[in-house]
This record gives structure tokens, sequence and C-alpha cells, in this order.
């Protein structure tokens, strides 16, 4: 199965503190991969900064020797300092290389071959024909040579920024079984849940407005729609603590 998590591009409404609001896109971005979300969706709810929320979610995902190939000098990058570092399988460390290894790469050509940067030091010819960020295999390292591959292990998230409302956008992902979180759903201590198969997704809402709020008139129907926190003893729960939360639980109830 694949985790879906759909966010609204009003996350940061609360505050115009720009160090605040990188971080709390890096608690969304780590709690997405402690959980192993594949996807995340960014839908319309009024907010500004959806395109802000979608640049430190991939600056997040993206392995730290890539990053300067990968994100010019831009004035949302000023506080990623603070985003706590996702240790992902394809965020490695350098070392030796060794055969069969799987890295995250960029390529790009130089003359007549291409190259790839793996995060190894020295660069890797590449046998294949891609340019671009992608995922690669060792295949020698004297000379270091590299394949594109793809991966085995969880592999990082990837970022939609949809541009349309709740309801288009859950139509847009195609979806086998859709869940809204909402302090006024049913009790999930007291919900018998399908069986959690294929493209699932987990929808949450603003600071300011639950799911059912956003969706407004728009007609679309979720499978289910749980309070995932019951017995909860603030007066509200942040979109990055209800996403944590809400992780935590299926986390132990999905069997794949």
């Amino acid at each position: 199965m694949a985790w879906h998590v759909f966010i609204p591009d009003s996350l940061l409404e609360e505050t115009d503190d720009p160090k605040i609001r990188t971080y709390k896109v890096g608690q969304i971005a780590r709690a997405c991969a402690i959980f192993g979300v594949e996807h995340i969706w960014i839908y319309r709810a009024g907010g500004r900064d959806g395109r802000f929320i979608k640049t430190i979610l991939e600056y997040a995902e993206t392995p730290q020797y890539l990053r300067k190939r990968i994100f010019p000098i831009m004035s949302e990058l000023k506080y990623v300092g603070v985003i706590p570092p996702l240790r992902t399988p394809h965020h490695k460390l350098k070392g030796k290389p060794k055969v069969g290894e799987i890295r995250e790469g960029f390529a790009f050509r130089r003359g007549k071959r291409v190259y790839a940067d793996i995060g190894l030091g020295d660069l890797a010819m590449v046998e294949g024909n891609v340019e671009g960020r992608a995922t690669f295999r060792i295949v020698s390292v004297k000379p270091l040579r590299v394949m594109p591959a793809k991966p085995e292990d969880y592999w990082g998230y990837r970022v939609h920024l949809s541009r349309k409302s709740l309801a288009k956008t859950l139509k847009k992902a195609r979806l086998d079984l859709v869940i809204a979180t909402s302090r006024k759903g049913r009790d999930i201590r007291d919900v018998k849940l399908p069986p959690l198969e294929g493209e699932v997704g987990l929808v949450f809402g603003s600071p300011r407005k639950g799911v059912m709020e956003l969706l407004g008139e728009e007609d679309y129907s979720f499978d289910l729609i749980l309070n995932t926190i019951p017995n909860q003893r603030t007066a509200t729960v942040r979109t990055e603590e209800a996403l944590l939360a809400t992780l935590a639980v299926f986390n132990l109830i999905r069997r794949d």
C-alpha cells in the first residue's frame, strides 16, 4: 500500500515568523518520513503558502549532498537549518562505494559522456541516457560506474502542489480509500476499519478550519471520518501534531 497525506496551503496561516514557518513544514516532512508516506498533496484552502510549503518539503526530502545542485539560493531557504534531518534510506552518508549499492544522484552531461554526483566525492560514469535527479545502482567501483535503478526500500516522498480545491485534489489522486480526520469524527477505537490496501489517503484541515469546513459545498464522500485523537486535552491540535498522531495510530494497524 501507499500513504497519501493531504494538507492545506493555509497550513501556516497562524504565524508570519519565517523561522517558525520553516520549522512547522519541517515537522510535516519528518513525520511523513518516519512513517513512510509516499505522497504529500497540498490542496487549495485560501492560503498563499503552497509554493513555500512545497519548496521546504522538497528541500528536506533531497539528500544533503544534492541540495546545492538542485536548489538555487532563494529567500525561502534562509532558515532550513531548523529542519530536522530525515535520515531516510536515500539520505546516505559519504563512504566507500560498494557494488550493488543504490544511491540517489544527479546526472549531467559533460562532453559526450553522462556523469552523476552520488555523494561519494568522485563523479560516477552513467550507463544509460538519463539527466537530472535519479536513482542509481553502483555497477563498478574502479572505475566508478552507475546505472539507473529502482529503490528497494522506502525512498522518500513526492510533493504535489495541486492548486485545486480539496475535493478536486482528492479526485485527481485516484485513491482506493480516503480517510478524513476530524475532532467531530467517529472515535477510531469504535470503528472497524476496512483493509488498508492500495492507495490510501489521510486528509487534514488547517489551523483555523476543519476538513469538512474546508470541503464546503463541494461533493465528495469520504470512506471514513475519524477522530484519531480521542479525549484530547487541548482546545486545538495543530495540523503537524494531528498528522504525527494519526500516522502513529495507523502505523500500528497497517500490515504490509
